[in-house]
């Protein structure tokens, strides 16, 4: 997977930006503020049609324009064009060959991708959701029946949790509309509860790998899936706590609550955890995502790495470089402020990069 061409009109702070990629290994630097990390995020979002950074699209758009678009060469097998265009009036339009997507979904997958970037941080720092999303991202990329089991427990989880709110509020319980939304959640939990297990299986040996690699230390590290669906299945755990659902207006217990717990030893690593272990956790992570992304779609995903160097030390930043400079990695994007700081690394590792200076 090859992309060859991007051209970026009213995307962020690009009002009409082109690029040609004639390398594997490709440079944006320039200074803060000049579109570095806007280039990598339309690389994101023509592979999983939203944006990295932003969950709002008119914040996509230049400021005073009425719309963006983002469009792309990609040579897979044979060459093909992949385009996003988003207009405030008319929503956003997403095209494979020039053909518009009757539904998103159904180019997941078709171009995988990692990012690592600075607010990866995230993962550990903030609440469970995070690592959710971690988990159904990369999920979503390669299965497509997890992809639409997904999509329809939210749908169902957010019409339950509407009509709790509204029996709460109102006092009036409608049992048989709650039974019929109950239905709609078990359905697919069991698909989610059973992929989101076998893919930790899956996923622990290669992720300790990378980070024995890349820390060069001792401590044993570890990821723990946790779920209410370990104790009782969701339909036990609906019917068990209708009535706490209702004085909470929400859905309490069930899949939607999973959580994926880092840890170092024992314990958690974000209380436990040095700077230094934290964020080699973080990229073994990363690693791991794309050796698996790699490994279930057959195709070498892009691989966006942003600001690495501002973020980590020395040490990690030139390791990490040289751990995707292998050859079983695929077409690389990375930003920087310092043009000499990068070429000076991709000299000392004898790969060729093309660079681009992006100005303010």
């Amino acid at each position: 997977m090859y992309l060859s061409e991007l051209r970026l009109l009213n995307f962020k702070n690009h009002p009409d930006s082109r690029f040609r990629f004639e390398e594997e290994l490709v440079a944006f630097c320039g200074r803060n503020g000049a579109g570095k990390t806007n280039v990598l995020d339309a690389i994101h979002l023509l592979c999983m049609c939203k944006s990295h950074f932003s969950h709002i699209e008119s914040q996509l758009v230049t400021h005073g324009e009425d719309y963006y678009s983002v469009f792309s060469r990609l040579s897979l097998e044979d060459e093909h064009e992949v385009a996003c265009l988003y207009q405030r009036s008319g929503g956003k339009t997403f095209q494979f060959d020039k053909q518009p997507y009757t539904r998103l979904a159904d180019h997941i997958g078709k171009m995988p991708v990692v990012l690592i970037a600075p607010g990866d941080i995230r993962l550990i720092q903030e609440g469970s959701e995070e690592r959710r999303r971690f988990l159904d991202m990369l999920l979503s990329q390669t299965d497509s029946r997890y992809l639409h089991a997904l999509m329809r427990y939210q749908r169902a989880l957010e019409q339950r949790n509407r009509q709790l709110k509204r029996c709460n509020e109102s006092g009036y319980v409608d049992h048989a509309l709650l039974d019929s939304l109950d239905r709609q959640l078990i359905e697919p939990s069991s698909l989610l509860y059973e992929k989101r297990k076998d893919f930790i299986t899956g996923f622990h040996p290669g992720f300790l790998q990378h980070y024995r690699s890349l820390s060069q230390g001792s401590e044993e590290v570890g990821l723990l899936y946790q779920s209410d669906l370990e104790e009782a299945g969701m339909e036990e755990w609906l019917k068990r706590n209708r009535q706490q659902d209702l004085d909470a207006g929400r859905t309490t217990r069930g899949l939607h609550k999973d959580e994926l717990e880092f840890r170092l030893g024992e314990h958690p690593i974000r209380k436990y955890g040095s700077q230094g272990q934290i964020k080699s956790y973080l990229i073994a992570l990363k690693l791991a995502q794309f050796d698996f992304l790699r490994d279930q779609t057959g195709t070498k995903p892009f691989l966006l790495l942003d600001d690495i160097f501002e973020k980590l030390d020395e040490h990690r930043a030139q390791r990490l470089i040289q751990l995707v400079a292998e050859e079983h990695f695929g077409q690389i994007f990375i930003t920087d402020t310092h043009r000499e700081r990068l070429e000076q690394v991709f000299s000392e590792i004898g790969k060729k990069a093309q660079t681009f200076v992006l100005e303010s």
